[in-house]
């Protein structure tokens, strides 16, 4: 990089070859040293900028990431993504990454580097870049047919070095929120009855349903393993509607609904009366999403209690869900 001084130099030096600096003529003498400026008194190189004052290289902030799934530092992530592909159900792990300024798209590659477990070999991944060029997902396959995508309760490290901004700057290493230029994560363990439950939501075609208007006849919804696409009536601006669960006549059961949005849902005990049944809706894990994204969770009290369960209100005329009990 040229600095101030030497481009004053340079000028000077381009100045005196036009005035002829080439040749033979005499110069004329310079003034007396005791007539000009001096060093002590002249602008010199400790007080003209400098290398070390003027941007460069170095001192030019790389792109840095401002989102990721899993979040820098994430604990308890998911090892294992479900999805469709062709006639079945295929694994994965997906991570995205968010930058603040247009990447270069022919650098897409990360490697994915196991902490817990170092005699694993570092894997190289190629991503898929978003059309604006912020946004770089990465798909992490099975490394053999028999093996999860990544391990349970195992610490991962994704090294973003091979990235790079539109303009050519590495990713920054010192931004705080990722630290040293790495997406560092720790899984957890697998979810057996929500991969079993993705299934089902993934490869079976619903049953439809559609709930009643009446909070006193009203269908069932209470099959093991169905996949239900149901119908809501219309209720004013927004969509209300009502099933029936009947419980065994035995122990008490856990009841699980596997919900594709978050839909609103009571339920009650109508056996002998109206008696309300604790119930929660949760944000599911991600292990399939869309295709759940939600779960509803109560307890069916044994004995062949009817329990009716009401929808709604919400927005949304028909959702899916699959039903499981335990």
């Amino acid at each position: 990089m040229r600095t101030a001084a030497t481009a004053t130099v340079l000028a000077t030096c381009a100045l005196l070859t036009l005035a002829g600096c080439d040749n033979d003529d005499p110069v004329p003498p310079a003034p007396d040293a005791g007539t000009r400026p001096d060093a002590g008194t002249g602008q010199d190189a400790g007080t003209q900028s400098d290398a070390g004052t003027e941007p460069d290289a170095g001192s030019v902030q790389g792109p840095i990431v401002t989102g990721s799934t899993p979040a820098e530092g994430e604990q308890n992530v998911v090892p294992v993504e479900l999805f469709v592909a062709g006639t079945t159900s295929a694994a994965r792990k997906r991570v995205t990454l968010t930058f603040d300024t247009p990447m270069d798209a022919s650098a897409s590659q990360v490697t994915r580097i196991d902490q817990t477990t170092p005699a694993n070999a570092p894997r190289v991944l190629s991503g898929t870049w978003s059309e604006d060029a912020l946004t770089l997902t990465v798909d992490i396959p099975r490394p053999e047919s028999d093996l999860p995508p990544l391990e349970e309760e195992s610490r991962y490290t994704l090294d973003l070095a091979g990235l790079r901004s539109g303009e050519g700057q590495p990713v920054d290493t010192s931004h705080a929120g990722l630290g040293d230029g790495r997406l560092d994560f720790t899984t957890g363990r697998r979810d057996a009855a929500m991969e079993h439950a993705c299934a089902h939501a993934l490869l079976e075609r619903p049953r439809p349903v559609t709930a009643s208007a009446s909070p006193t006849v009203y269908p069932a919804t209470d099959a093991p393993h169905a996949f239900y696409a149901l119908t809501l009536p219309s209720s004013g601006a927004s969509f209300v509607g009502y099933t029936e669960v009947v419980s065994g006549d035995g122990r008490d059961e856990p009841v699980v609904l596997y919900l594709d949005h978050a839909v609103p849902v009571a339920v009650h005990d109508m056996t002998e009366g109206e008696v309300a049944v604790a119930s929660a809706l949760e944000p599911a894990r991600s292990v399939c999403v869309p295709a759940i994204t939600h779960t509803l969770k109560f307890t069916a009290p044994g004995g062949d209690r009817f329990l009716r369960l009401t929808f709604g209100p919400t927005e949304r005329e028909t959702f899916h869900f699959v039903f499981e009990r335990y």
